[in-house]
């Protein structure tokens, strides 16, 4: 089950899916750096991780 990537932009909602964690961290990070706010991941198992948490997904194997 994939990773949900979310957040907002200037032009609305962004919502992408990655495989693992680790790239979800990734591109959630990329976003951030992009101008997005409000970014989070939703774990397969619900866990919702706030950007404060990413570190956690990114040394997930």
């Amino acid at each position: 089950m994939p990773y949900l990537v979310q957040g907002t932009d200037t032009s609305g909602n962004v919502s992408l899916r990655r495989e693992n964690a680790a790239a979800a961290a990734k591109k959630a990070s990329e976003l951030i750096a992009d101008g997005c706010w409000d970014v989070q991941i939703t774990a397969p198992d619900g866990h919702v991780y706030p950007e404060a948490e990413f570190s956690k997904l990114e040394t997930s194997v």
